[in-house]
């Protein structure tokens, strides 16, 4: 299959370090429709701190030279009952929890402002689905932005909403 993108899985040892994800996330996020402030790249980048070493976590990237400029990572998602962010996301999805059992969380999908408007978007989201066996998840803002339409051209389905999201408003969450 033809990858005019770059984009590589990545084993952890050789996956961008979650400062890279941060600065990434930070760009992407910092402009409208986002407008979100670095502290939001820095929640991000500490969650993949703790899942990128998971044997099973799918780790894709793409680089310009040595910088990051796209990046998507997914893991297997099991409810934790000591996790308060789950369970808020369990009671705000009521039944349409279930379609998140047995599922892949998908929590972080970035690509740099430069790169934007030439498909690496498009192109992540498309290998994560080839990559990950099953179902997928995800939460996103519920404003209207270029990934939600993304995602909604790729065939992801509403679910509900789950956590406010950075903006303060509930995230809307999505299979696929």
């Amino acid at each position: 299959m033809a990858n005019p993108h770059g984009i590589s899985r990545r084993a952890p040892e050789t996956a961008p370090t979650p400062a890279e994800v941060e600065s990434l996330y930070a760009a992407a996020s910092a402009p409208p429709p986002l407008n979100e402030p670095p502290s939001t790249a820095a929640l991000f980048a500490r969650l993949y701190a703790v899942n990128v070493s998971r044997p099973d976590t799918i780790v894709l990237a793409a680089h310009e030279g040595t910088e990051l400029i796209g990046f998507v990572y997914g893991y297997p998602w099991a409810w934790s009952e000591d996790d308060p962010w789950a369970q808020q996301l369990r009671q705000r999805l009521g039944e349409g929890h279930r379609e998140l059992d047995g599922s892949h969380a998908v929590p972080l999908l970035a690509v740099h402002p430069r790169a934007w408007g030439r498909g690496l978007g498009a192109a992540l989201l498309s290998r994560i689905v080839e990559e990950a066996p099953g179902r997928l998840w995800l939460q996103t803002t519920d404003a209207d932005t270029p990934a939600l339409r993304l995602y909604l051209r790729q065939g992801w389905r509403r679910v509900g909403v789950g956590p406010d999201a950075p903006n303060g408003r509930p995230g809307a969450v999505f299979v696929r």
